[in-house]
């Protein structure tokens, strides 16, 4: 909901605005009302509203100076002058100023509901912008000042206060955050099904009250981070706040976590693969998944190690450096439980050391590799890995790579990748989507992971990427 200021020094005028639409199926709520320039300059002040309806002669402060003093403050207000009086002068000035409108009393609805809908548009764009701008930032925060990255952050409506600082909130689910009136925030999504608030340090105890005494309704987990007085450190608070809400992962509940300390360490099961690997002794795999339910029971494990160890288990068995998971939700949406992934893994080990799998044959028919692109192809878009387009063509994901490296002359990883991000610029160049949007449908779990990658490719984001081919287009 957009926050609105009413201020006028005649409270009838302040009731007729109140009454004459209904603000809050346009997406409006009025978070408070002032009847002189002075109180409503400090209330925006204090408040940081989306949107003013000043009146222009008022005791104190006039509302052209009110405005002024305001743009001073840099936090993105928005203003709409009233005046009884149809005077030139005065809407020049006001729109000289930055208002958005002016607007003759008596209100006519049909006018202020037309307003307030164009106004909403506006800003919906705008705060899609400035959100891509601030993952940007947080993503790459050496490249930005904190200047700029505060300065973003209060268009967005948050005040940075360094001795309060702010911490991060992840959310896994579909289901948005109920976050008490009155607490600042901002919500960027940052991945599919998966929410970041930033929320103002001190009322971090109060949010998490209120939380605890909610059912989790379409939410899996919530997460939250440190305490940070340095908006730098803003990505870290986000990253253990991801880890800390993907603990339903390895306690099979839906609950509120705090980030914990740093995650076990699996140097010994690292050591024991490498024994594995040497040996093929196949009593070493009762001593890893022993060693790993170990570091559970003393709650050392989590989503971080779990992936870390996926992604090891399989390169030992199929030596694919590159094709390994990169998201959490990628894990999680492949098994619904830590359990259930050491069972897999622990198949996938005695398999390969003793039973050994029956491997593809060195001649498959022309049509194999035809089938996997094809296959690809339809289903880049969702969660893919070469595990599951092996298991599900019923080959070798050791096979199905060497294939990719004789007949693409390029990794599978790399062939997923180019076509991901064809296609995400094809929609940043066609489709007014936000650059989240166009992560997602373009088959990336984790709008971090997507800019990174599309820079690296690009050599540009994906935001520059779309003005750069928006202004070529505006030359022909």
């Amino acid at each position: 909901m957009l926050k609105v200021l009413l201020i006028d020094d005649e409270k009838w005028i302040v009731r007729s605005l109140k009454s004459i639409v209904n603000w809050k199926s346009l997406g409006y709520e009025i978070i408070a009302e002032a009847f002189n320039g002075i109180e409503g300059y400090e209330k925006i002040k204090q408040l940081s509203p989306d949107l003013v309806f000043t009146d222009i002669r008022m005791p104190g402060m006039d509302g052209l100076e009110l405005i002024r003093k305001s743009n001073e403050l840099n936090r993105d207000i928005s203003f709409i002058v009233t005046s009884g009086y149809k005077e030139f002068e005065y809407a020049r000035r006001a729109i000289q100023y930055g208002a958005l409108s002016y607007c003759v009393k008596p209100f006519d609805e049909v006018e202020i509901s037309e307003v307030l809908d164009q106004f909403n548009k506006k800003k919906q764009r705008t705060r899609a912008i400035l959100h891509m701008e601030l993952l940007n930032m947080l993503q790459e925060n050496e490249g930005y000042s904190n200047k700029l990255l505060l300065e973003t952050m209060s268009k967005l409506g948050f005040v940075w206060e360094e001795r309060i600082g702010a911490v991060a909130i992840v959310v896994v689910g579909n289901a948005p955050l109920q976050i008490p009136d009155g607490v600042p925030y901002i919500a960027v999504q940052i991945g599919r099904s998966l929410k970041a608030y930033i929320i103002r340090g001190d009322y971090t105890t109060e949010l998490t009250d209120s939380l605890s005494a909610e059912p989790l309704e379409e939410i899996a987990g919530i997460g939250i981070g440190s305490c940070v007085n340095d908006p730098a450190d803003l990505i870290n608070s986000i990253r253990d706040a991801s880890v800390a809400a993907h603990c339903f992962f390895i306690t099979g509940n839906k609950g509120i976590w705090n980030a914990a300390s740093p995650s076990g360490n699996l140097d010994k099961v690292k050591e024991i693969l490498w024994k594995l690997n040497q040996t093929r002794n196949t009593e070493l795999v009762n001593e890893l998944t022993g060693t790993i339910e170990s570091l559970i029971a003393e709650g050392c494990f989590t989503i971080r190690n779990a992936m870390t160890l996926y992604n090891m288990v399989l390169f030992n068995v199929y030596n694919l450096e590159e094709e390994q998971l990169s998201s959490y939700q990628q894990l999680s949406n492949r098994f619904s439980h830590v359990n259930e992934m050491i069972t897999y893994l622990k198949s996938l080990l005695l398999a390969h050391y003793k039973l050994s799998f029956t491997p593809s044959p060195k001649s498959l028919p022309p049509t194999t590799f035809d089938k996997i692109v094809a296959y690809i192809d339809e289903h880049f878009k969702e969660d893919l890995s070469l595990q599951m387009i092996s298991e599900r063509l019923n080959l070798n994901p050791s096979y199905v790579s060497q294939l990719f490296r004789k007949e693409a002359s390029e990794t599978f990883l790399q062939y997923l990748t180019k076509k991901r991000i064809a296609y995400a610029c094809r929609l940043l160049n066609e489709t007014g989507l936000s650059i989240q949007e166009v992560s997602e449908n373009s088959g990336f779990m984790d709008y971090f992971h997507f800019a990174k990658t599309f820079k690296k490719c690009k050599g540009l984001t994906a935001s520059h990427y779309r003005e750069a081919n928006r202004d070529d287009s505006s030359k022909i």
